[in-house]
């Protein structure tokens, strides 16, 4: 948690008073240059790139390296340091600074101010070009300006800005040189090789810490169609990423003592758990988000993460599991997330299906809407949007939404709810053949939950499988003894329309 006050030799630098003294006597400082010492303080632990200083400094807006400059001279004057002693304030050449001074906190406080200090960050470096063809060193440097762009949605990521990631390439760096300089974990490089009309991306994930590759990947297509291939690098490498660092950063929490977890740490474990959709995991997750929640009360995921999870009590109706109160925790944790950060795509997610476990899925469209706009690779967002509109309305479908959401995360948690709104959509077009074909592939699906098992019944039924509706539903009714068809239009409240009409028509031949 951060101080209130630092201290180093003589001088305090006070956040609470906003005032620097000397032998606890006030030295006046600009604003700006405050920040610049806070700045540099508070992250002395690596070397502070000149644009992500500037970002601390000024956010928002753009400034000259003059006035960087300037703010610095007049830091270090108001230190008794200079820029030929460099005593405290150090300048890393062609990079940033680093405070090197030996600094003591006091006056520990919580922060109320959210954990961005503990999110995973990640370099993106520029593609290597590979080949004679030098006019298409823009495409390496595009790629990466694009992929880091797409990432910067990712609001539990931390990014380092393009400016300083390229200049980490021309400085020649080792990777463990990079991860000492910028403090970030993770670093996504590859090579570009073009041979004629053809291209080759080759991209890997690197742990930079561990100096470890945790996933790589190959891309090919034509010159010709080069902007439709960057765009499905983009696509491809962003939602790979949501599993692959979320993992990572999971398999890192799994070592350390519950007691010594961190906000983030909970929370990664948290998903973790409520991804695997079983009434024990879930209540892990709930106790890991409220931990986090309690941690950094200004967290918005943690309260995002706790919403979900009341969400899936009330949703799956789990034994023991108050209702009514669930869905009061899962409104009110989502309504929190929203207010801490109302740009975060999951905040948006959990807010919208609040309005499911209501009865008025049409409420949730707009925020799932919102969702996948702050976050177009938001795999689930799509997921959520295409089963809302299915339950709010006869008219509409969710085809697209669910080719969208496997495009994007062919091996997401949610899979079986993917497939599943497929499944929907066909029965709404009265296509039973193909709503069977889907129902039983999204109950077939690792960690489909029982609503899943009595779709693939009710669709078996409708297409004249009478024994295979049996099967699954006497498989439905051995995970959850007592569902029955209130239990499923509970959970999935559909308006009166077609598709419930002909799936409570199969639950009565069935005698559900």
């Amino acid at each position: 948690m951060p101080a209130s006050v630092y201290r180093f030799g003589n001088f305090r630098l006070d956040l609470a008073r906003h005032e620097l003294l000397c032998d606890n006597r006030p030295v006046a400082v600009e604003p700006q240059v405050f920040s610049v010492l806070k700045a540099l303080i508070e992250n002395r632990e690596r070397t502070v790139a000149k644009d992500d200083l500037m970002a601390m400094v000024w956010p928002g807006r753009v400034v000259s390296d003059s006035a960087l400059s300037s703010r610095i001279k007049s830091a270090r004057h108001a230190i008794g340091d200079d820029g030929k002693a460099q005593a405290l304030i150090k300048t890393i050449h062609g990079f940033g600074f680093r405070f090197v001074g030996e600094v003591v906190e006091d006056d520990v406080r919580p922060s109320t101010g959210g954990c961005a200090d503990q999110r995973p960050s990640i370099v993106v470096l520029p593609f290597t070009l590979l080949g004679n063809d030098v006019k298409q060193a823009v495409l390496s440097q595009g790629l990466a300006h694009d992929i880091i762009t797409g990432l910067s949605r990712l609001r539990w990521l931390k990014v380092i800005a393009r400016a300083s990631a390229f200049r980490l390439t021309a400085a020649g760096m080792s990777y463990a040189e990079m991860h000492r300089l910028t403090h970030a974990r993770y670093c996504l490089a590859g090579c570009l090789e073009i041979d004629g009309k053809e291209l080759a991306i080759n991209f890997e994930l690197i742990d930079m810490a561990a100096e470890s590759v945790l996933w790589a990947e190959r891309i090919t297509g034509s010159l010709d169609d080069v902007h439709e291939v960057r765009s499905d690098i983009v696509t491809r490498t962003i939602a790979a990423f949501e599993l692959q660092i979320s993992a990572h950063e999971v398999q890192r929490a799994k070592l350390k003592s519950p007691d010594n977890l961190d906000t983030w740490e909970s929370y990664h474990l948290g998903i973790s758990h409520l991804f695997r959709f079983t009434e024990k995991d879930n209540q892990a997750a709930t106790t890991l988000f409220r931990r986090a929640v309690e941690l950094e009360p200004g967290f918005a995921r943690a309260h995002a993460g706790l919403s979900a999870a009341e969400f899936q009590n009330a949703f799956n109706a789990y034994k023991g599991v108050d209702r009514d109160t669930s869905v009061r925790i899962a409104r009110e944790s989502a309504e929190r997330s929203i207010e801490l950060d109302s740009l975060d795509p999951m905040a948006n997610f959990v807010m919208g299906r609040t309005h499911w476990l209501s009865g008025d899925p049409t409420a949730s469209l707009p925020w799932l809407e919102r969702a996948v706009a702050l976050n177009p690779n938001y795999a689930q967002g799509y997921y959520a949007h295409g089963l809302a509109s299915l339950m709010a309305s006869e008219e509409l479908r969710g085809y697209q939404d669910s080719e969208q959401a496997v495009s994007l995360s062919p091996l997401d948690p949610f899979l079986y709810g993917f497939y599943g709104i497929r499944a929907f959509s066909y029965i709404a077009d009265g296509d039973v053949a193909n709503a069977r074909l889907w129902a039983v592939k999204a109950a077939c699906q690792p960690g489909a939950i029982p609503v899943m098992d009595l779709l693939a019944a009710a669709t078996c039924a409708m297409d004249g499988a009478s024994d295979q509706a049996e099967t699954w539903l006497r498989k439905a009714r051995g995970r959850k003894p007592d569902i029955d068809s209130d239990y499923f239009f509970r959970a999935l409240q559909f308006s009166p329309g077609v598709v419930r009409q002909r799936i409570q028509a199969a639950f009565s031949r069935l005698g559900l």
